[in-house]
């Protein structure tokens, strides 16, 4: 290991999510422009051996996790072969990946044979007509059945449910009682202002606290993990009586900025040093320009010295709004 990617306020990035498409083949409202039929152009997208260089060079820098994201990332065609590859990276010690879970059926044996550790399935219903109120399309059965090849593939598994108020706080219970019941971690995620259809305000973010309070009051006590302090983003708490574990992601209300250790690449080369930069700073011309690993090394160090505070600097000024950035186009 060569540097590190350290900023100005103390921070280590260690993870890195990489954008492999653009493309989704669902209408999340929370992440996705309406009636959006304007994707990048093929040849703006990092290609596998631009992505693959990309992720040696990180892990010299000291990343140690790689979670591939999308869109959609199985929609990516050779998705297997980057898993295997970035999977055998020396430094890389896990390779995970955020997906809606509609092909996982298709695709989670092959995926844990090629090297993956875990999958983050994206969540949001349990109710078919809200599932495709909130995700535009049916698919609840393909998720569903998703989950349980990914557990006998033995892949770790993770539920992200993204909380609307008056959309789908209703469930929350249910979530809640499906941890306990499973076993798999469900980590709720308070509505950010990074949806593509600009609806977001801040009335219809339901709280950690909110969420918090209406499982003890329903279900039984939580309890902090002892892990929690280290699982940044996400609070893990476990129930009093040793069955479940739930996670919150309390991005608005309780922003973590200060422990951040992620960085983005996205499907169109933009390196991103926080989930709420825009433009992000431009890799993928270096690289077609063909510059040397060292001289792209000491680009991503410099980037990194100008990250930025945080999401937690623009709660300070009041300045959240709709359409911060766009998810489907920087990865989840």
């Amino acid at each position: 290991m060569t540097a590190q990617l350290n900023d100005n306020y103390g921070r280590t990035a260690r993870k890195l999510r990489i954008s492999v498409t653009d493309k989704c083949n669902m209408k999340c409202i929370y992440c996705m422009p309406e009636n959006n039929s304007t994707w990048f152009d093929e040849t703006e997208i990092l290609s596998f051996n631009e992505i693959k260089r990309l992720s040696v060079i990180f892990a010299r820098l000291g990343i140690e996790n790689i979670r591939l994201t999308g869109g959609e990332p199985l929609l990516r065609i050779g998705i297997e072969d980057l898993v295997r590859f970035v999977s055998q990276v020396v430094g890389i010690k896990t390779v995970s990946m955020t997906t809606n879970g509609i092909m996982l059926p298709e695709k989670a044996e092959a995926l844990a044979n090629f090297g993956l550790t875990s999958v983050n399935i994206s969540l949001d219903s349990f109710k078919p007509a809200m599932f495709k109120i909130l995700g535009g399309i049916s698919g609840l059965d393909k998720v569903l059945t998703g989950i349980q090849l990914c557990i006998r593939a033995r892949l770790e598994v993770k539920i992200n449910t993204v909380i609307i108020r008056g959309w789908n706080d209703d469930e929350i219970l249910q979530f809640a009682n499906f941890a306990r019941n499973t076993g798999i971690i469900v980590r709720f995620i308070e509505f950010m202002p990074l949806d593509g259809r600009g609806i977001w305000k801040s009335e219809l973010v339901f709280s950690k606290k909110e969420m918090i309070d209406r499982i003890e009051a329903n279900i039984g006590q939580l309890n902090p993990t002892q892990e929690s302090e280290k699982s940044a983003p996400v609070k893990l708490y476990s129930f009093a009586d040793g069955i479940g574990t739930v996670g919150f992601i309390p991005s608005i209300t309780e922003p973590f900025c200060d422990q951040c250790d992620r960085i983005r690449l996205t499907s169109d080369g933009k390196f991103l040093t926080c989930l709420f930069q825009n433009p992000g700073h431009d890799i993928k011309s270096l690289l077609r320009k063909g510059v040397s690993d060292e001289e792209l090394s000491q680009y991503l160090i410099d980037c990194m010295k100008k990250k930025q505070e945080g999401i937690v600097s623009l709660i300070r000024i009041n300045g959240l709004k709709p359409k911060l950035n766009l998810m489907h186009t920087i990865g989840g």
